[in-house]
C-alpha cells in the first residue's frame, strides 16, 4: 500500500475515534451542561466532515468557516487533553491496557486536531491535473543557436 493511503487511513481512523468520543462525551453532558454538550455535538460533526474529506478528498464545509472550524479543533484538542491528563492520573493507581491505549490515543487525537487545522492553510491539490510552461518559439529558437553541433 502507499505511504499517501496509509497516512489517509490513519487519519480516518483517528478523526471517526474522535468523532465517536465527541458523540459520547455530548450524550453524557447533555443533562449537566447543555452549552458544552452542543459544542461537543457540533465538534463531532467536525470530525465527520473530516472523515468525508480524507475518503473523498473534497471539503463539504467553504472556506470562510475556518474560524468555526478552529473553534470545534480546539475542543477535540481539549478532549484530547483531557484524555491525556486522565489516562496518566489514573495509570498510577490502575496500571491496565486501558490506561496505557488512552496515553498514544489521546496524543493521536491532539495531534489530530492540530494537524486539521493546519491542513486549512494548504492550498488543496487538485489530483489528475498537470500543469507544463510552455515556452514560446521564439525562445526555443534562440536556444538553438547555441547548441554545438558535431
Amino acid at each position: 500500500m502507499h505511504t499517501s493511503r496509509l497516512f489517509r487511513l490513519l487519519r480516518i481512523i483517528i478523526n471517526s475515534f474522535g468523532l465517536v468520543l465527541l458523540l459520547v462525551l455530548a450524550f453524557v453532558l447533555w443533562k449537566s451542561n447543555p452549552a458544552l454538550s452542543v459544542l461537543l455535538a457540533l465538534a463531532a460533526v467536525d470530525q465527520l466532515e473530516d472523515v468525508y474529506y480524507y475518503v473523498y478528498m473534497k471539503r463539504f464545509f467553504p472556506e470562510w468557516f475556518m474560524p468555526f472550524d478552529m473553534l470545534l479543533e480546539s475542543a477535540l484538542f481539549c478532549v484530547g487533553l483531557g484524555m491525556l491528563v486522565f489516562s496518566l492520573v489514573y495509570h498510577a493507581y490502575f496500571e491496565t491496557w486501558f490506561f496505557k491505549a488512552l496515553i498514544p490515543l489521546s496524543i493521536l487525537v491532539m495531534w489530530s486536531s492540530v494537524e486539521d487545522v493546519m491542513m486549512w492553510r494548504k492550498p488543496e491539490i487538485k489530483l489528475g491535473m498537470v500543469t507544463h510552461y510552455v515556452c514560446p518559439k521564439e525562445k526555443v529558437r534562440e536556444e538553438e543557436k547555441f547548441v554545438r553541433r558535431k
